[in-house]
């Protein structure tokens, strides 16, 4: 009798607990709790590194521009506090925090995050570009969600570091002279979280992912609707849309290998890999088409307006030439953005429908003059 009694109490104590938030299944509420709570005390200079206990993890940065380096600085207070003096557990990964716009992040950096100015009526999250998709976007979501609302948008040029040409992702945190306490605390949680994986939040952040994968590929869903028009009737771009916004997601989702043990944990590759093919489902969910999901990668084109060369960079050359010619208002981000598509394996086309996937309507003629202008420059060459 005693025995139940004591289960009934235990069962009614659990029931009154009060369920976590979506960043306290990523870090311990008492971590969490703690980042939120600290305040700055020293004041460091334009350049201050957290070492991490694993010099070949990789580093993680937090870059700033004007008035984002006010909550930039406040981050590295609240973790440099509390790592050196309160005894949170040093990261595997070394934090790098710049709050100098002239500051460069270490050559091994795998992820950043920016802090930017701006006076939104709330906190924003810039998304970072589709080339270099990565898990820093949903990481820094869920913790900036923590402290207030938050809106969630796709890349706009802010004045983020041009940091995916050597293939690192960067997510913009857009604060402005309310937010400056919630911004900090997320570039600050978001940094610790992504320079301690695998920790206890990695299997939690992989559902985060779907259920992100899926919200963004909603967006995008809304985009090619829009396109169908009324009759609703799927062209070609419609699917490349599609298409490349599923691809997006996917290489999302095996970013997260770059921050964990290799080689990859079986258990944890099959996971992945189911979570691609549920990706992959929003394609035939829609109705659009009856034709399978065939991945950009694999997929065959048709000769006409294609263009099959495959452009690789040049060891050591800028990447210049006149980003006008793409006659657009965007131009420049545009022109950034076909660069770090190169990947020696890509086609121009298959470039180009990567851009337009993302930014909307480039020309393939525009693209292949781009890249021509590049390869007379020396930038690139053309196979």
């Amino acid at each position: 009798m005693i025995a139940l009694l004591l289960a009934i109490a235990l069962a009614l104590q659990f029931a009154q607990r009060a369920p976590l938030t979506p960043a306290e299944t990523l870090l311990e509420s008492v971590v969490l709790r703690a980042i939120v709570e600290a305040p700055g005390t020293d004041a460091p200079g334009p350049v201050a590194t957290i070492a991490g206990s694993e010099a070949k993890a990789g580093t993680i940065a937090v870059t700033c521009r004007a008035g984002g380096c006010e909550a930039a600085t406040l981050a590295v207070q609240k973790l440099r506090g509390l790592i050196l003096s309160k005894g949170m557990a040093q990261p595997s990964r070394s934090i790098w925090i710049g709050t100098s716009p002239d500051a460069a992040p270490p050559a091994d950096t795998i992820a950043a995050i920016h802090v930017a100015a701006g006076e939104a009526p709330i906190l924003r999250v810039v998304r970072g570009l589709w080339s270099t998709a990565g898990i820093g976007d949903e990481v820094t979501e869920v913790f900036a969600r923590q402290g207030g609302p938050v809106e969630a948008r796709p890349f706009e040029n802010v004045g983020q570091p041009q940091l995916d040409r050597r293939g690192v992702p960067t997510t913009t945190i857009v604060t402005g002279s309310s937010h400056t306490a919630q911004a900090a605390s997320a570039a600050a949680a978001s940094a610790y979280f992504l320079a301690t994986l695998p920790n206890d939040g990695a299997e939690a952040l992989l559902s985060h992912l779907m259920v992100g994968a899926h919200a963004r590929l909603a967006e995008d869903g809304r985009r090619a609707v829009a396109q169908m028009g009324p009759s609703q009737r799927a062209s070609a771009d419609v699917l490349i849309l599609l298409g490349q916004a599923i691809d997006r997601e996917q290489r999302r989702i095996r970013s997260l290998a770059r921050f964990m043990p290799s080689p990859l944990d079986a258990t944890l590759a099959s996971r992945m890999a189911d979570m691609e093919k549920g990706v992959a489902s929003v394609w035939s969910s829609l109705g659009i088409t009856s034709s399978p999901f065939v991945p950009p990668a694999e997929r065959i084109r048709g000769r006409g307006g294609d263009d099959r060369r495959v452009p690789a960079r040049v060891a050591g050359a800028a990447s210049t030439a006149d980003s006008a010619v793409l006659k657009l208002a965007n131009h420049a981000d545009v022109a950034y953005e076909i660069v770090n598509f190169i990947d020696g394996k890509r086609t121009i086309s298959d470039i180009r429908d990567a851009v337009m996937a993302e930014f909307g309507q480039v020309g393939l003629p525009a693209v292949v003059q781009y890249l021509e202008a590049l390869a007379k420059a020396g930038s690139v060459t053309l196979k």
